[in-house]
């Protein structure tokens, strides 16, 4: 059986959130259809994200989850800012009106990653934490559904049992903890479609080059159109071999 990668997996909680980052003075936010402020609903516990529910520019989160990965996917393996310990190639290929922000693949990049990036104003900002693909055809003749069971639901299930009894995890922004993150899962209903960059097959066997299906879960937040100035987010855990990690992403928005 593959074993899906898992990014981020956070499992412990930080002993307290960074100091906010000093912000310049808010300028007039941009204006927006009667649709995406409805999206934008200030009357829940984390004013900053959308609600879990909400259809930013007309897509689920779900969805935006799953172009978030395709995002990822598309980039060369040895120019990705997946892979990049920085940020200094958050602004690869970013278009339309949400910013993707991919997290860090476990300890790789160390146990202390910090990225710098500028952002336009008037993007939301999707940050992924702890998520992963599952994607088919892969090399191994083995990986196939059994008898009967849809490719949905054989790729989807371990997913589910990998996500379904997650460790508690803290996400601060602008030094204000995220209540209750564990509701921003984001879980593919059904198969997707991505094509990726032949040469991230270095980092997942299963990419062919060409189109192909997959499914994607976990937790990724949706933050609304920031103000001007700085910005910063901070996520502490552990990766899968148990080692610690501090996530940050120092954000300008200009």
């Amino acid at each position: 059986m593959r074993i899906p990668v898992v990014l981020f997996v956070v499992a412990w909680i930080g002993c307290g959130a960074e100091q906010p980052a000093q912000q310049a003075a808010p300028a007039t936010p941009p204006q927006l259809s009667s649709v995406q402020q409805a999206d934008r609903d200030d009357s829940g516990p984390n004013p900053m994200l959308y609600p879990t529910d909400a259809r930013p520019f007309g897509r689920e989160i779900e969805r935006w989850a799953e172009l978030l990965w395709a995002y990822i996917y598309a980039q060369p393996f040895d120019d990705n800012s997946f892979l990049d310990p920085t940020g200094a190639l958050c602004g690869n290929d970013q278009r339309g009106p949400v910013w993707f922000l991919p997290s860090i693949p476990g300890a790789a990049l160390g146990n202390v990653v910090t990225r710098n990036c500028t952002i336009p104003q008037g993007k939301a900002i999707m940050l992924q934490l702890m998520s992963s693909l599952n994607d088919y055809p892969c090399p191994d003749p083995t990986f196939q559904p059994a008898p009967g069971q849809s490719l949905y639901d054989f790729l989807i299930t371990p997913l589910k049992q990998a996500f379904d009894h997650p460790a508690p995890f803290e996400i601060t922004f602008d030094g204000v903890a995220i209540v209750n993150p564990l509701d921003d899962r984001f879980t593919s209903d059904d198969l997707f479609y991505f094509k990726g960059d032949p040469s991230m097959a270095a980092f997942d066997s299963c990419v062919t080059g060409k189109r192909q299906p997959g499914v994607v879960d976990g937790f990724y937040f949706m933050f609304k159109p920031m103000t001007p100035g700085l910005h910063t987010i901070v996520a502490v855990g552990q990766d899968m071999a148990g080692d610690h990690l501090t996530f940050t992403e120092n954000l300008t928005i200009q």
